[in-house]
């Protein structure tokens, strides 16, 4: 399974797995098949605000993300 943590951004998500793009379009953020969305507003959106933004329970994020091979970790406290 790829470890990826709630608290990256959707920026840095697709710059480690680009493969994550289509699964965050499948779930309705289509911002991210935008460039500049993604250079902008995508550094600084994580995908629990984004799914909470587009009313997406976070259960259907986690079962999609783990059919793909993706599991969710803690938030990394690099602070």
């Amino acid at each position: 399974m790829k470890e990826i943590t709630t608290d990256m951004t959707v920026f840095q998500m697709i710059e480690i797995y680009p493969e994550i793009r289509e699964l965050l379009i499948d779930l309705g953020l289509n911002g991210v098949e935008n460039p500049l969305m993604l250079r902008t507003a995508g550094k600084k959106m994580t995908i629990q605000k984004g799914a909470q933004f587009k009313k997406i329970p976070w259960e259907k994020v986690e079962i999609l993300f783990n059919e793909h091979g993706f599991v969710f970790k803690e938030e990394t406290n690099n602070e």
